[in-house]
């Protein structure tokens, strides 16, 4: 007697994975206790963008099943039609497999490759195996295009901090040796972030002085400006920060080296804890103040609030880049780190809230190198800014 599954052309074959054709139940017994029918099936298997799998994009893969218990796990590998043959670093996850549960028939997980600036345009399909990475495949995508992000325009600011200080401001000879605080316009110094994504703007400053006590920095503000539009600005002129009342300071000085750049990476400035800035002085904490009680140190007043974005009380007024370019608004705070006793070299770091960044974004810092000619600050290795 044939059975079902040769009646029309040859006998079908089966396995655990799959069987094709017609069978009727003898033929379905038959495989079951020789252990060569499936025990479920993989129905479908799509992908939330279609046949893209776009770099710098999340893609969500779902795989509907029959008969499946829930809590099964199943896994999937990433498998190069054609083009460079894709590797782990080329995903967030760092790897071209993993797996995934199964609950009421189905599952899902999520893969995103990572944007570069190769052009590979790779074609890859998605296996969906049982048993382990390397099992049997029960069902897979259709080819998936992997286009290449465009690549992002800007400053690599989140593997190093960025020097951002425009010069050394004498403020001795500006203000005549009166022993009185510099009162001239601040600076304004910019840098252009390639960063996309949710963060947050990290400023440092680092000793540089021979005599310390003569590198504080006054920061009167900060704006970040995407094309020519104010997106963001925290201006520092009251005792608890202004409109950056949101902006924390981290409380311990970072021992450094005499080596240009700032004593800590983004990555490692993000895992300090913070505390909220205030006028309380510390040798490692940003702190706010009009005037630093010492001469030729710091500067006499911040700025005012028509640079403050129109939500916060200001007027949206953008800063323009360049040295001497906003004068003091009398009895105005600023942010800046009192380095009194503090040791040569090392560094202090404060942060703003997070902020959610398109890419290309411009951020500006308002700010006055001022010293003594004595003791000169570096300008290429003082004042950094980052984002992470």
């Amino acid at each position: 007697m044939r059975g079902n599954s040769g009646i029309i052309g040859s006998k079908q074959s089966t396995s655990t994975t799959a069987a094709g054709g017609l069978f009727d139940t003898y033929d379905q017994y038959n495989s079951k206790i020789s252990d060569k029918w499936p025990q479920f099936q993989v129905e479908s298997v799509s992908n939330s963008n279609g046949t893209s799998l776009n770099e710098e994009t999340n893609n969500t893969i779902t795989v509907t099943t029959s008969g499946m218990p829930d809590g099964t796990t199943l896994y999937y590998s990433i498998a190069t039609v054609s083009g460079t043959t894709v590797v782990g670093s080329d995903f967030n996850s760092g790897s071209v497999s993993g797996s995934f549960a199964i609950t009421n028939n189905s599952g899902s997980f999520s893969i995103r490759p990572v944007g570069d600036d190769l052009s590979e345009s790779n074609i890859v399909k998605i296996e969906i195996r049982r048993g382990s990475i390397s099992g049997d495949i029960l069902s897979e995508t259709g080819n998936l295009t992997i286009a290449d992000a465009a690549t992002a325009i800007g400053q690599d600011i989140t593997s190093s901090f960025y020097e951002i200080s425009n010069r050394f401001i004498d403020s001795g000879a500006y203000m005549s040796n009166t022993n009185a605080d510099y009162n001239g316009p601040y600076d304004v110094g910019e840098v252009q972030t390639n960063f996309s994504g949710t963060g947050r703007v990290y400023i440092g400053v680092k000793v540089t002085a021979s005599t310390v006590y003569y590198n504080d920095i006054p920061i009167a503000g900060v704006q970040v400006l995407s094309g020519t539009t104010l997106v963001s600005s925290w201006i520092f002129n009251t005792p608890n920060g202004g409109s950056g009342s949101g902006w924390q300071t981290y409380t311990s000085q970072i021992s450094g080296t005499s080596s240009l750049g700032f004593p800590v990476t983004p990555q490692t400035a993000s895992g300090y804890t913070y505390s909220t800035m205030s006028t309380t002085l510390g040798t490692g904490r940003f702190s706010t103040a009009t005037s630093t009680g010492s001469p030729y140190t710091g500067a006499d007043n911040g700025i005012g609030d028509t640079y403050k974005l129109t939500a916060d009380g200001g007027s949206s007024t953008i800063v323009s880049v360049g040295d001497a370019q906003i004068a003091q608004d009398n009895s105005k705070y600023y942010a800046y780190r009192e380095t009194s006793s503090s040791t040569r070299y090392s560094g202090a770091v404060m942060r703003s809230p997070t902020y959610t960044f398109s890419g290309g974004e411009y951020i500006r810092v308002i700010h006055a190198l001022t010293g003594y000619a004595s003791s000169v600050m570096d300008p290429t290795d003082s004042l950094y800014v980052a984002v992470y």
